[in-house]
């Protein structure tokens, strides 16, 4: 696939749109294309009925007629294996979630996609700048499945608690100092909320230290470059002052009464304890998919960020959720064209997201706002319940609480917008590491929720964890994860 393939891509359906629906049915040469749909555990009961609109588009337009596949995303890390072994067709996969492309790749599960993906113009300029997380070993194996992966770290906030009590929330949260005037504040107002919940105490708030964790957000069991924009070492988090520090901070307010006192054994997430109106807000993930207006619609609250970080795109975070093409598909330059034509062609991207308009959805003039038809609702609507989006989400509808003005914002988080690591694209191989990697990471379950939640004393535990640590091999992963980003530098 050359450079030709936007230019024919676009003859393609200019002359398609000519012709009518019935001779498109009929065109021979159309090449079934079988596509991963992973949802919540039930399929909506229009899938069929907007599979077929999608046909009309995607048959005339490059020759491809889409089935869904639809996949439980409880099952979707193990579903396309078995898929392969049993000689069953898959074609476009979610190479995401609950997996990586690396994975995939090790598993023999992807297939290069590279050429197809530089052959085209569309797909190249819209993946600048992180289409180098999507790669092994110089290969690409993915396309990001949001062009939008910036990410940056906020405090989200109850709005109308905040102004019920008089808050003054500050323009940005960056120091000890910030935190412990608006906590100060949260309990001088009178409010009964706490200031903050802690969660579950894993990795609570690491985003608001600059480092970048190499992979593994969640435990930080990999190691951590603390300082990425000028330094190379890998470093056990858990053994920096930066640690000690944040845990006695986090202890102090656990002591003064800042944060709600059981998040570490109650069971909440922080989006359920903010629903029930525990506290005045949480820390997160921002980004499109994980927005203001998101938080606002699940916790049921009107919310209001506080940033904490800059926007910056991570590997992780590109590969959240992204596209692979399977090794058994025996058309790949089929699926990239339907992947090309789903990022240029927003009708057929909102036909993917939301269904048929007037059925699914109604639009207003001016907006790409979108609501539900008379006697509809997001229980009845038949479709769209599914995990991730399709297209270009600058482009595509969105539903309230977004606004238009959100929508604007979403360039913020593209590049060259969003600022990029220089560890985009590199990803740790924990394949000669794994038992020592599982051990490490019980012991982080063990020792860390506590110690992030401020329940136990940090001088007294941090020692203790540490020594735990080294037992378990922590030592070992990170040196092994040292060899490897040493290397990935050297072939840059």
């Amino acid at each position: 696939m050359k450079k030709q393939f936007s230019c024919a891509l676009a003859a393609m359906l200019a002359v398609s749109a000519l012709m009518p629906a019935a001779t498109v049915s009929a065109e021979e040469g159309t090449w079934k294309m079988v596509m991963e749909v992973v949802n919540y555990g039930f399929d909506d009961p229009d899938l069929l009925m907007v599979q077929d609109a999608v046909n009309e588009i995607t048959v005339p337009a490059i020759g491809v007629e889409v089935e869904f596949l639809t996949v439980p995303i409880m099952n979707q890390a193990t579903k396309q294996g078995l898929l392969v072994a049993g000689g069953q067709q898959i074609d476009l996969v979610v190479a995401g979630l609950l997996t990586t492309p690396s994975n995939l790749v090790s598993s023999g599960l992807l297939q290069p996609i590279t050429e197809y993906v530089e052959g085209s113009e569309i797909l190249s300029g819209l993946g600048e700048g992180i289409l180098e997380a999507c790669k092994v070993k110089g290969e690409l194996y993915a396309y990001p499945g949001s062009i939008a992966s910036g990410n940056r770290v906020s405090y989200f906030y109850d709005k109308d608690l905040a102004e019920e009590y008089n808050i003054e929330m500050p323009e940005k949260i960056t120091t000890a100092e910030d935190w412990e005037a608006l906590f100060e504040a949260v309990k001088e107002s009178g409010m009964p909320q706490y200031g903050i919940s802690l969660g579950d105490g894993v990795a609570c708030e690491y985003e608001w230290a600059p480092f970048d964790s190499l992979g593994d957000d969640a435990l930080l069991s990999y190691g951590v470059v603390m300082d990425p924009k000028n330094g190379t070492t890998v470093e056990n988090y858990f053994a920096t002052e930066e640690y000690m520090q944040k845990c006695k901070m986090h202890r102090e307010w656990f002591e003064k009464g800042y944060c709600v006192p059981d998040s570490v054994s109650n069971g909440y997430t922080t989006t359920d304890s903010m629903s029930q109106g525990l506290m005045l807000g949480f820390v997160s993930n921002s980004n499109p998919g994980n927005s203001t207006a998101y938080k606002s619609k699940t916790t049921g609250k009107n919310l209001g960020e506080v940033p904490m970080t800059d926007i910056i795109t991570k590997t992780s975070n590109v590969l959240n959720f992204c596209w692979g093409v399977s090794s058994s598909c025996e058309r790949p330059e089929k699926v990239v064209e339907f992947l090309e034509l789903m990022f240029s062609n927003t009708e057929l991207a909102n036909l993917l997201n939301y269904g048929i308009e007037g059925v699914h959805y109604t639009t207003t003039e001016g907006s790409k706002i979108i609501g539900y038809p008379e006697g509809v609702d997001g229980s009845s609507c038949g479709y769209g319940s599914f995990v991730g989006s399709y297209g270009n989400v600058k482009e595509i509808y969105q539903r309230p609480p977004f606004t238009d003005e959100d929508i604007e914002g979403f360039s913020d988080y593209i590049y060259p917008n969003a600022e990029t690591s220089k560890f985009l694209g590199y990803s740790f191989d924990p394949t000669n590491v794994t038992t020592a990697l599982t051990a490490v990471s019980a012991v982080i379950g063990q020792y860390a929720p506590p110690l992030e939640c401020g329940v136990v004393d940090p001088e007294e535990k941090i020692p203790e964890f540490l020594h735990a640590l080294e037992a378990a091999g922590i030592n070992d992963v990170i040196a092994e994860n040292q060899a490897q980003l040493d290397a990935w530098l050297e072939s840059k």
